[in-house]
């Protein structure tokens, strides 16, 4: 058994002692007709290497990050994190740079902080950081966005747009504003890192929070949060995880 399923059986024991479960039951071979025949038993304390402690074991966090053993599969991963958090499906949306039928012994993949990816994803159906998104766009920079709360198509290149009007407004870049992420503006771009504050630091908030990595806030002021998403991002995207926001990252950002 797993430590989860161990510390259930644990926990469960424990509760049963307190509350006296079992304490005048007759077992079966104090029954009429019974009492010839031997009880089925299960030594679950033995199992678990009982020593007499009704504390359950409190499981390991899973680390944030597994390397692939012989035999792996991102089911059999999944099943290691202790605490149970972490399912297939946030390891594949954690790793897009692997083949869940083609696993390497040695490959280094996200698992422990998997689940804090899926948690902080925006949602499909409905988002209301999404929401004050596309009502900043449209006020700072006339998007015209639906405010639907929906991160839809129109979102990334309306955010592109606002990115070539700062690069020409503060650095005097001469970019076309017409929403395309091509080589002049990746050529444009400038160097974001932790103590900016303005609204260049906040299309690479809103960019981020997009493309499912949660920032904490989108508040313009690249603080301890901001750098550890986006450290987080440019590990999952493979780039060089120097937490600033250079070229290659408003590339994976913003590249089709």
């Amino acid at each position: 058994m797993d430590d989860a399923t161990v510390a259930s059986i644990a926990d469960l024991h424990s509760a049963l002692v307190k509350d006296n479960i079992g304490k005048n039951d007759a077992s079966h071979s104090e029954m009429p007709g019974y009492s010839w025949k031997a009880c089925r038993v299960y030594d679950y304390r033995k199992h678990i290497k009982w020593q007499g402690s009704t504390t359950p074991v409190i499981p390991y966090p899973a680390p944030d990050t597994y390397t692939i053993q012989e035999g792996d599969t991102l089911w059999s991963i999944a099943h290691k994190d202790g605490t149970g958090g972490v399912q297939v499906e946030d390891l594949i949306k954690a790793n897009p740079g692997i083949d869940p039928a083609k696993l390497k012994i040695g490959q280094k993949i996200n698992f422990g902080n998997a689940k804090n990816k899926e948690d902080t994803k925006p949602s499909s159906s409905g988002d209301e950081v999404i929401k004050s998104i596309q009502k900043t766009l449209n006020s700072r920079y006339k998007a015209g966005l639906t405010v639907d709360v929906l991160n839809g198509p129109k979102t990334k290149p309306a955010l592109i747009k606002a990115l070539q009007t700062e690069l020409n407004k503060q650095f005097n870049k001469k970019l076309v504003v017409d929403g395309k992420w091509g080589a002049k503006a990746k050529d444009a771009i400038v160097t974001v890192k932790k103590g900016a504050k303005g609204n260049l630091t906040w299309i690479l908030q809103a960019a981020l929070y997009t493309e499912g990595y949660n920032p904490e806030s989108i508040d313009s002021i690249f603080g301890k949060g901001t750098e550890s998403t986006l450290n987080k991002f440019q590990k999952a995207k493979k780039i060089t995880a120097d937490k600033k926001a250079g070229k290659a990252t408003f590339t994976k950002l913003f590249a089709a």
